[in-house]
């Protein structure tokens, strides 16, 4: 029974990525093992893949995997787009998560597609150095993305204060990208040929502590006429800049946070990326694929369990569980089953499985 169901779990990765046999039985095996284990420690992996071979002949095949395997990046792209919606239209937001591990520097710059509420890998880079992003380095991401959806199907590109600049914003608005990026308050306002310009934060002097303002006219920033729509609170000013328009810009900057919940799946709350002591950046760039595999497979499990199960609501608004907390523990339980060989329900097993299939 347990070979029956690996098999067919194996047989849909197999119809969504052209690899070789024995590659989808390793993606098989190494996606439902970081779901199980909630960690990408390939000693640990090792240990449980494949229990017909010893432990270090197992971590032998996951190191030449890693080595020597050539992957196609746009596979997996495409692969995610197929399970979210063919034709839909979508907000991209762009972030960058880093950490150190010794002397090396781990630095990812991250493009994500936001479908129902959750942000989903789309492209990513691996910065070989600390520090922020450039604009090549941005337009090397946002032109792949491009050139899979398409200009009419991206509604917006939201982004924090690091994703400014002429060159940046040149590029956005001459493809048509409608933006609504967070900018410091310290920019200024107005054509740098003229003397005395104020901060941008001096436009919303006037504005209540958390009541939104849209600015009823564009402003020059940068060189470029554009929208603003700002909120003062406790914790000081945040200003949002539109290309188009500043109709609802703060609350679809808002949605910018599903990134930042990606990255905290990724990390503590889900994987333990951090964990990873691999420093070479093709390396990891081959690890994140796996990860925002098995990171899709739960929050398409988790949205699929709220849409026939209430979550409940905590008084401070949000979910008990969040949606991919949610898909992460059904899934465990899940895999844990099919490891055993005690998936006994075949219509449970169909259901989840094929929240992975495209077709």
């Amino acid at each position: 029974m347990k070979q029956y169901h690996f098999n067919k779990l194996r047989s849909i990765f197999q119809s969504n990525f052209k690899w070789n046999k024995s590659r989808i039985k390793f993606l098989t095996d190494f996606v439902t093992l970081i779901i199980l284990t909630a960690s990408i420690k390939l000693n640990r992996i090792s240990l449980l893949m494949n229990t017909g071979n010893k432990s270090e002949s197992n971590y032998r095949t996951i190191q030449r995997f890693f080595k020597l395997y050539e992957m196609n990046y746009d596979d997996y792209s495409r692969f995610v787009l197929m399970l979210l919606s063919s034709q839909s239209k979508y907000y991209l937001v762009m972030d960058r998560t880093n950490w150190k591990f010794g002397n090396s520097n781990i630095n990812i710059l991250m493009l994500g597609v936001i479908y129902k509420d959750n942000c989903f890998p789309l492209y990513w880079e691996l910065l070989d150095k600390g520090g922020s992003s450039s604009t090549q380095e941005r337009k090397k991401l946002l032109t792949k993305a491009i050139k899979l959806l398409g200009k009419d199907r991206i509604l917006g590109l939201l982004g924090d204060r690091e994703f400014i600049g002429v060159q940046w914003f040149r590029y956005l608005i001459s493809n048509q990208i409608e933006f609504h990026i967070r900018v410091p308050k310290q920019i200024k306002v107005g054509s740098s040929l003229k003397k005395h310009r104020r901060t941008i934060e001096y436009l919303f002097r006037y504005c209540k502590e958390n009541v939104k303002m849209d600015y009823p006219k564009p402003v020059n920033i940068l060189g470029f006429n554009m929208y603003v729509s700002g909120m003062k609170s406790s914790n000081g000013f945040c200003i949002v800049l539109s290309s188009k328009s500043n109709l609802k810009s703060l609350e679809k900057y808002q949605m910018r946070w599903t990134i930042e919940n990606m990255f905290g799946a990724f990390k503590t709350r889900g994987f333990n990326f951090e964990d990873t002591h691999m420093t070479n950046l093709e390396k990891i760039k081959k690890l994140i694929v796996l990860i925002s595999i098995a990171y899709t497979w739960c929050v398409l499990t988790g949205l699929w369990i709220s849409e026939s199960i209430k979550i409940r609501i905590m008084n401070h608004g949000r979910k008990q569980r969040s949606t991919f907390r949610c898909g992460f523990d059904y899934l465990t339980t899940f895999v844990r089953k099919l490891l055993s060989g005690n998936i006994y329900n075949d219509l449970e097993f169909k259901d989840v499985t094929k929240l992975l299939s495209c077709t």
